[in-house]
């Protein structure tokens, strides 16, 4: 009876001391969604400025207070899912991996817009984290993303020029 409960006992801390940090993920399988922000720019009747050829895409470049500051418009979807199309003719700017970081987009020779953002961090298993942004202030007044309630990764601001 003394080696059944002994022998118990070593299966047990055998199983809790197990060097799988992940809680059983297999990481070779794991695929995390990763944050995205994207800016729409309008006029204030609410239109877009890319899609109506008042800002062309082309001429846009960014600056950052950080390293590699990039960004991707994001061209009109052929797809006519709403959910897809609520991205046409927006930047996508890339994430750094800083809590607070500014942009700024210029539009063309002489119109830059400055937008400042704070991110929170995030540690996923299997050694991934990075920066999911909850905060852009353009102008000094806060811009709330548009999917706020509905997905937390996703960060869609509308900035009015």
């Amino acid at each position: 009876m003394k080696k059944l409960l002994t022998l118990f006992l070593i299966g047990i801390i055998f199983t809790s001391c197990s060097s799988d940090d992940d809680n059983g993920i297999d990481c070779s399988l794991f695929d995390p969604a990763f944050p995205e922000l994207y800016i729409r720019l309008v006029d204030e009747t609410g239109a877009n400025l890319i899609e109506n050829g008042t800002i062309n895409p082309e001429n846009i470049t960014v600056e950052g207070d950080f390293s590699n500051p990039d960004f991707r418009y994001i061209p009109p979807s052929e797809y006519d899912d709403e959910y897809i199309r609520k991205y046409d003719n927006t930047i996508y700017l890339f994430i750094p991996n800083e809590s607070n970081f500014e942009y700024t987009i210029n539009l063309d020779d002489s119109t830059s817009i400055i937008l400042n953002l704070e991110a929170r961090f995030a540690e996923l298993p299997c050694g991934v984290s990075y920066f999911i942004p909850t905060k852009l202030t353009y102008n000094n007044e806060d811009v709330e993303s548009e999917n706020a309630e509905t997905d937390e990764l996703i960060f869609l601001a509308e900035i009015e020029i």
